[in-house]
């Protein structure tokens, strides 16, 4: 456990950089001060799941939160529906029900077929797809070419007719480094949404074009 052998400060720092974020984002901390988040962070502790390991069922107690950092991790809520968590993703029946309490129940799915991409060039990763919506998100497999073909299902909130505005982060996996954003790019749907190819567009964190991707919703 090398986080153990590290100072108090630079153990706090780090665990701050992973994962302050990601708490607060998180609505069972929404009536957390700055202060007890970062006294909160102080007492995280490491773990590294095994393949098969279950974090969290429906119906078993479980009073841990886990913030997802790296690696591969399914989720499955109560209707069966299966995607797979996106780096920074709270996992845990807290996180859950905090989040259900918060905007209520999701209403709708939101069906994404990820088409093709024409990216920024780089050699050193392999691009993949995080879909934010609020506070939801999931994520792509990661890929190696500009055809991704890839369907996602996220259950989203609708209210009256209302649309969501999607956010679509890609970045780029690397193996023993941490993993870069190329860019963003917005997407809006609603239930009267055309069936055609939509081109959403990727900027860069300067605003310049970094590619696109190819999409249904």
């Amino acid at each position: 456990e090398i986080i153990g052998d590290f100072s108090s400060p630079l153990k706090s720092e780090l665990l701050s950089h992973y994962c302050l974020n990601a708490i607060k984002e998180c609505a069972y901390f929404d009536e957390y001060s700055d202060g007890a988040v970062a006294s909160l962070i102080k007492t995280l502790k490491p773990h590294v799941a095994v393949p098969g390991e279950k974090l969290s069922e429906i119906g078993k107690e479980c009073h841990s939160l886990y913030v997802f950092q790296k690696g591969s991790v399914r989720t499955m809520d109560a209707t069966g529906s299966i995607s797979n968590a996106a780096e920074g993703t709270i996992i845990g029946h807290l996180a859950t029900l905090a989040t259900s309490k918060k905007e209520g129940l999701p209403t709708h799915t939101l069906q994404l077929e990820l088409l093709s991409a024409n990216l920024a060039k780089s050699k050193n990763g392999s691009p993949y797809v995080i879909v934010k919506n609020g506070r939801s998100r999931c994520r792509s497999l990661i890929k190696n070419s500009r055809n991704w073909m890839e369907k996602i299902d996220m259950k989203v909130k609708v209210g009256n007719g209302k649309g969501h505005t999607i956010q679509i982060i890609v970045k780029e996996w690397r193996k023993r480094q941490s993993h870069i954003t190329i860019g963003c790019g917005d997407i809006f749907v609603s239930e009267s949404s055309p069936s055609g190819v939509i081109e959403c567009s990727i900027l860069d964190e300067k605003g310049r074009n970094a590619g696109g991707i190819q999409l249904r919703a």
